[in-house]
């Protein structure tokens, strides 16, 4: 019974990762900010910010530097709890160069909307 219960947790967070990854990148340069709330901790490259801040000073520049779009190559889920891990592997393009990144979240489904609780990007 606790291998189904296991097994039916991977899988959710298998959709909510795939959903949530989706959602965010095809979005990313317009209304991205939606996923981010104002308690999201967010890690950018090293420097770290509250979701308020993020939002306000630095998403808005960064949609405009990375424009050029991502590519999602690698994805890996994992459920914690109420909680869903989403590592993200791939490309973006900056100045017409792609760039390797790597782009780890902790999400929560919240009334049927899925939210950023964490976001720790890096550039590879």
């Amino acid at each position: 019974m606790e291998a189904q219960a296991d097994s039916r947790a991977v899988a959710q967070a298998l959709n909510t990762g795939e959903r949530f990854v989706e959602n965010y990148y095809r979005s990313f340069s317009k209304t991205v900010g939606k996923f981010y709330q104002d308690d999201t901790k967010v890690l950018w490259n090293g420097n770290g910010f509250g979701g308020a801040q993020f939002k306000a000073q630095v998403l808005p520049q960064l949609q405009q530097a990375l424009a050029g779009g991502f590519e999602v190559h690698g994805l890996d889920t994992q459920p914690l709890g109420d909680f869903t891990l989403a590592t993200v592997t791939g490309l973006v393009r900056i100045g017409g160069k792609k760039n390797q990144f790597t782009q780890t979240f902790v999400v929560q489904r919240t009334g049927g909307l899925t939210y950023i609780v964490s976001d720790a990007f890096r550039l590879v």
